[in-house]
C-alpha cells in the first residue's frame, strides 16, 4: 500500500530560531508497515511553500493512505490540510493521530460536520496503524477488532476499546529512510531524535502524559538503542537529542545508555536530553558518565525556585536541589537551558522578577520560559477553569506555552505576557551568562544569529502585544 507521513509545520517562534527536528512517532509508524511503500515529510522543512510541498508529494507517490499527526497547539493546521486533501484527492483515506487526538478523540467527533477525517490511531499507534493498514488492504475491510481506533461507521463514528500499552522491546526500530527530506539541525548541527524510554510516573499538574502512559516507565532494550544511534551515525549526523519523558526516572537506566554509548564508540556525536534537578543532583556519578558519552547540552526542568509553588504543581525538586543541579552540570561543561514556567494564580510583576532573578543566578546557558499553559485533559486546566483564569479557552492553536492563554489574580492577560517578555529579554544583557557561555563558544555565528533574532521578537513583542501565529499557505 502507499502511504504518505505529514508532520505539522507549526513550531514556537522561540524554538524556530534554534533548530529544526524531526518526528519521532513518524518515522516509528513507518518502521511498523515494512514492506509497503511509506514516505514521511516533516512539513516543518517546507515552510512558507507547505501548499507546494504537499502537492508534489502527493503527485509523486500518489497515496492510498494519508497520516497526519499533530500536538495540541498544531491540531487547527492537521484540520486544515486534511481538508485541502479531501477536496483535491477525497479517494485517500486519512488517518490522524498523536496525543491531541488521542486526549480528545471523543470532543473531536462529538460535532463531526464534515470532519475531513476517515480514522483516528489513539494511544501508542504502531500496532494499530499496521493493523488498519492490513486491513484496508482487504476487499471487505472490518475494522471492529482494531483495538485503539477510531473510525467513521455511516454517519456516526466508532471508539473502539483503547489498546494495553504496547511492549515496546518488540517494536521495530524506526524507519528514518523513509523521510524524503532530513535537513534537521540545532543551531548548525545536523541533528535527530530518539527515544531510549517511554513514559513518566510521576503527576506533575500541567502535564498531559499520563492520558498516553499512565503512570508507566518503560525502557528500550540497551541493544535497541544502540542499534538505534548507529544507524543515525551512519547517516552522518553529529547531534542526537534523546527525547524521553523522563530519562531521570530510572538513573541506572540511563548510565546504561551512557555506557553502551561509550563502549559502542558512539560518543563521537554530541547528545541532548531533558532532566529532572534530582536525577542530576543526587547523582553526581551519572553526570560524570554523561560527560564521558558525550551529553553537552540539557534541559533541566526547574520550572520555578519558589518553594510553595514547586509544591502546588506537585513537581519533585527545590531551589536548594535546583542550585545543585546547576553546579554539578557546570562542573561537567554542560550546556544548561534552564527551564522554568510563569502564569501561576498568584503571579505579580514583582514575583515574575524575583522567578527568574533567582533562575539566572543558576548561570545557565539559556533561559526556555514558558506561561503555564492549561492542556486539555490536564488537572490544572480543570484548576483554573474552575477558577476563571484561563482566558482563551477554546483556540488550542494558541497552547505552545509561548503563548499566554491565561491571567492571573493579579495580572490581565497582556500584562502576564509582556512582564514575561520583559524578563526574557534580561538574559541576553547579563554578563555573567554570557561569560564563558557554551553555546557562544561552540556554536558562535548561529548563536548570535539566534540571539539577534530573539531579541527582535522579544521587543517586537513588547511594543505590541501581538502573540504570533503560525501561518501557512493553506
Amino acid at each position: 500500500m502507499r502511504i504518505v507521513l505529514f508532520a505539522m509545520p507549526d513550531t514556537s517562534d522561540i524554538l524556530e530560531t534554534v533548530g529544526r527536528l524531526p518526528n519521532l512517532a513518524l518515522a516509528s509508524l513507518a518502521g511498523s508497515v515494512k514492506g509497503h511503500d511509506v514516505h514521511i515529510l516533516d512539513l516543518i522543512l517546507k515552510k512558507p511553500g507547505v501548499k507546494k510541498a504537499i502537492n508534489e508529494t502527493i503527485n509523486t507517490y500518489n497515496p492510498q493512505v494519508i497520516g497526519l499527526s499533530a500536538m495540541t497547539f498544531q491540531f487547527d493546521t492537521l484540520l486544515r490540510i486534511a481538508a485541502y486533501i479531501k477536496s483535491t484527492h477525497p479517494d485517500i483515506q486519512i488517518v490522524i493521530g498523536g496525543y491531541h487526538a488521542t486526549l480528545m478523540y471523543k470532543e473531536i467527533t462529538e460535532n463531526d460536520a464534515g470532519l475531513p477525517v476517515d480514522f483516528i490511531v489513539r494511544g501508542e499507534g504502531e500496532i494499530t496503524f499496521a493493523a488498519l493498514i492490513k486491513e484496508l488492504e482487504q476487499s471487505s475491510p472490518d475494522f471492529q477488532s482494531i483495538k485503539g481506533l477510531s473510525y467513521r461507521s455511516q454517519d456516526s463514528w466508532v471508539h473502539n476499546p483503547k489498546r494495553d500499552l504496547l511492549e515496546i522491546s518488540k517494536l521495530p526500530l524506526p524507519d528514518r529512510s523513509s523521510r524524503l527530506d532530513s535537513s534537521f539541525n540545532i543551531l548548525d548541527k545536523s541533528m535527530d531524535v530518539i527515544e531510549t524510554s517511554r513514559g513518566c510516573p510521576n503527576n506533575c499538574k500541567f502535564c498531559c502524559i499520563t492520558h498516553m502512559y499512565g503512570h508507566s516507565f518503560r525502557p528500550f532494550p540497551i541493544e535497541r538503542v544502540v542499534a538505534d544511534l548507529k544507524s543515525i551515525k551512519a547517516n552522518g549526523t553529529r547531534s542526537v537529542f534523546i527525547i524521553d519523558d523522563n530519562i531521570t526516572h530510572s538513573i541506572d537506566h540511563f548510565k546504561s545508555i551512557c555506557n553502551a554509548i561509550i563502549e559502542n564508540n558512539l560518543n563521537d556525536m554530541h547528545y541532548m536530553t531533558q532532566v529532572t534537578a534530582a536525577g542530576m543532583a543526587n547523582n553526581p556519578d551519572l553526570v560524570e558518565l554523561m560527560d564521558k558519552a558525550n551529553f553537552r547540552i540539557i534541559f533541566v526542568g526547574f520550572e520555578s525556585m519558589d518553594p510553595d509553588v514547586l509544591r502546588a504543581i506537585k513537581k519533585p525538586t527545590s531551589p536548594k536541589i535546583n542550585q545543585q543541579a546547576a553546579a554539578i552540570l557546570r562542573k561537567h561543561n554542560m550546556a544548561i537551558i534552564a527551564g522554568t514556567i510563569v502564569g501561576f494564580a498568584n503571579d505579580t510583576k514583582e514575583s515574575i522578577k524575583k522567578q527568574l532573578q533567582q533562575i539566572r543566578s543558576l548561570v545557565p546557558d539559556s533561559i526556555y520560559v514558558q506561561y503555564i499553559t492549561p492542556y486539555p485533559k490536564t488537572i490544572l486546566r480543570e484548576e483554573m477553569l474552575a477558577a476563571d483564569l484561563v482566558v482563551n479557552k477554546d483556540d488550542f492553536s494558541q497552547y505552545n506555552g509561548f503563548s499566554c492563554v491565561v491571567r492571573t489574580k493579579y495580572l490581565s492577560r497582556d500584562e502576564l505576557y509582556k512582564a514575561k517578555k520583559i524578563e526574557c529579554l534580561k538574559p541576553y544583557f547579563n554578563l555573567k551568562m554570557i561569560w564563558n557561555n557554551y553555546f557562544l563558544r561552540n556554536y558562535f555565528m548561529a548563536f548570535v544569529v539566534h540571539e539577534a533574532k530573539t531579541i527582535a521578537m522579544l521587543l517586537l513583542n513588547i511594543l505590541t502585544l501581538k502573540q504570533r501565529k503560525n501561518d501557512i499557505d493553506i
